[in-house]
């Protein structure tokens, strides 16, 4: 074996007490192993010389199914291969702690991304100076507070508060790049409409495909009529605020085919003159026990008393995605004390023990009928306010939470029991996805109690249907989740008290979404739901003027289904443009 010695785990050099002890154990007359002094690579190259070419290799699914692993070959350096992660069993708690702090760098990095994209289309159609400086500070502050112990969340209080200046001159930064970059495009599309119509908007998209969503729109005049009376080709007004003594309105748009990495110009009237076939579902629990929404795609059951979602069905395939008599969005607290390492650790055997259950609602008030309610918790010293909504013609419930956070040495998760699961459950890892074990049959999986993902994690099987079901739980700002069992849980919050006692207290506002689906995540298209869920459409409102680009258009965009386009700019050093995607 070789031994890296040397002082910390920075890599740091020996001491002489190092060398002496080496030179000691390596002089002749001891009962040790022959110890010599060499480089890395002298290693290698003796070792590869003796290696068994027929080693066995290892991982999760071989030893889920009894592999056995080829004969020893006499005389020679069996080396095992495993091929899998490399979890480091240790450190669990750091995909949570801080949370604030991991939102800020989730959001960062599409604010960078994003503005890299728009400045660069910006750039190629009207020779506007690409903002390369700015860019480049931009992701130098990004990339300085991933830094490994300020991203973990185990640095003292004061650096959350310097890294929270930097993102901010980031998010200032970047929306001024996207706003100038947005406006030269506008200027260029011709957004000639017919009068008396309120627009034009122009709707952008980020993403290499066409989608459809909600988008935030701020008119500089004031709508009298209703929400309901406003839509367009391909466009609902959801919601409408008009703010009539400033002459203003805040819109919710409903927009549907947005091109991709591009955009489509909308136009709103009272004419109806697109069906867009909305009627108003009035779907009651007979037995009065619950609240109900439904918007023709799902249909959730929330009861009044514990704030539990106890339905989770699916219209599209006839299916309840929750196991029976499930608490779906299950808030739970477990007593988390690590022995070392507090803001660093989950001590195994943590999720073990019995978790304390939010189970009582405060309150529960229907906001929107049949679309959009709020439970309201409180438990020890915090408060939990989760607004559910499932809006018109879209096949996820997001869950916006607002929680006033004072506790010590707790762990938050909410649970979701399912009726469908397996023996491995799917997560996102950058640039691809992994699969982990939901069964604790020997010393590897049992570590795995908490692991990271990104965007999503997917637990998914064969149902009592007989066919494939799952759910994907969409996130914007959590790394943390577990699956065992039937149960795919998110890890929400921790409060450690070291090396900052303040770590996580006071206010925190973070969505999740359910994804229900037929089919593997895979057929469900998973991935691009994560990104839309972290990649909002924006609006710009403009007015009407001829164009050298057309109402509706597409920059670039990718196929097939499982590629991603991640990043578009122009190149450093010479005049080109530059993509890079995943597949």
């Amino acid at each position: 074996i070789m031994d890296l010695y040397g002082i910390g785990d920075h890599g740091g050099g020996p001491t002489r007490a190092i060398l002496d002890e080496g030179f000691h154990w390596a002089a002749p007359g001891h009962v040790t192993p022959k110890i010599e002094f060499g480089t890395a690579q002298s290693y290698f190259s003796a070792l590869e010389k003796q290696i068994a070419l027929d080693s066995p290799v290892w991982n999760y699914q071989s030893i889920a199914k009894g592999y056995t692993p080829p004969p020893l070959v006499p005389g020679k350096v069996n080396i095992p291969t495993w091929k899998s992660e490399l979890y480091f069993e240790y450190h669990r708690g750091v995909m949570t702690t801080q949370a604030n702090h991991k939102r800020n760098m989730r959001e960062a990095e599409v604010e960078v991304l994003n503005a890299e994209k728009w400045a660069s289309l910006a750039w190629v159609f009207s020779g506007r100076a690409y903002p390369s400086p700015e860019l480049t500070e931009d992701w130098k502050k990004v990339l300085f507070n991933q830094f490994h112990d300020t991203a973990a969340g185990s640095g003292i209080g004061r650096i959350y508060k310097d890294a929270q200046k930097d993102y901010d001159v980031v998010r200032w930064s970047t929306n001024e790049i996207d706003a100038g970059a947005q406006q030269i495009l506008v200027e260029r599309i011709d957004t000639q409409g017919e009068s008396g119509k309120v627009g034009p908007i122009v709707v952008f998209n980020p993403l290499g495909w066409k989608r459809s969503g909600e988008v935030k729109v701020h008119l500089q005049r004031a709508i009298s009529a209703s929400a309901e009376g406003w839509s367009g080709r391909n466009v609902l007004v959801k919601d409408m605020k008009s703010n009539e003594g400033a002459n203003s309105a805040d819109l919710t748009l409903q927009v549907y085919d947005v091109p991709p990495l591009g955009y489509h110009v909308f136009w709103l009237s009272t004419e109806h003159w697109w069906n867009h076939g909305v009627e108003k579902i009035k779907d009651e629990d007979k037995t009065g026990k619950s609240v109900v929404l439904d918007n023709g795609a799902l249909r959730v059951l929330v009861d009044k008393q514990t704030g539990c979602i106890t339905s989770l069905y699916d219209h599209r395939s006839g299916f309840e995605s929750l196991a029976p008599g499930a608490c779906g969005n299950q808030l739970q607290a477990f007593k988390d004390t690590p022995k070392d390492y507090d803001a660093w650790n989950i001590d195994p055997g943590t999720l073990d023990n019995s978790p304390i259950l939010l189970d009582k609602a405060d309150s529960i008030e229907v906001l929107k009928e049949g679309e959009k309610i709020r439970v309201t918790r409180t438990w020890q010293n915090s408060k939990f306010v989760q607004t559910l909504y499932l809006p018109w013609g879209t096949d996820k419930i997001d869950i916006d939470n607002e929680i006033d956070w004072h506790e010590s040495h707790v762990l938050l998760k909410a649970a979701f029991p399912l009726a469908a699961s397996g023996p491995f459950a799917t997560y996102e890892i950058p640039y691809g996805t992994i699969d982990r074990a939901t069964t604790r049959n020997n010393s590897w999986e049992q570590a795995q109690f908490e692991v990271a993902a990104m965007r999503w994690a997917d637990l998914g099987g064969i149902g009592p249907d007989g066919k494939q079901h799952g759910l994907s739980i969409l996130n914007q700002s959590k790394y943390g989740y577990d699956a065992v069992g039937n149960t795919l849980r998110l890890t929400l919050l921790r409060s450690p008290k070291w090396p900052d006692a303040e770590a996580d207290m006071g206010h925190h506002h973070f969505h999740y979404a359910l994804y229900p689906h037929a089919g593997t995540w895979k057929d469900a298209l998973t991935v691009r739901h994560g990104y839309e869920y972290n990649y909002p459409l924006t609006a710009v409102v403009t007015t009407a003027h001829p164009g050298s680009l057309p109402p509706s258009h597409s920059f670039a965009s990718v196929s097939p289904e499982n590629v991603v386009l991640t990043a578009v700019k122009k190149a450093e050093d010479q005049n080109g443009l530059g993509v890079n995607g995943l597949i």
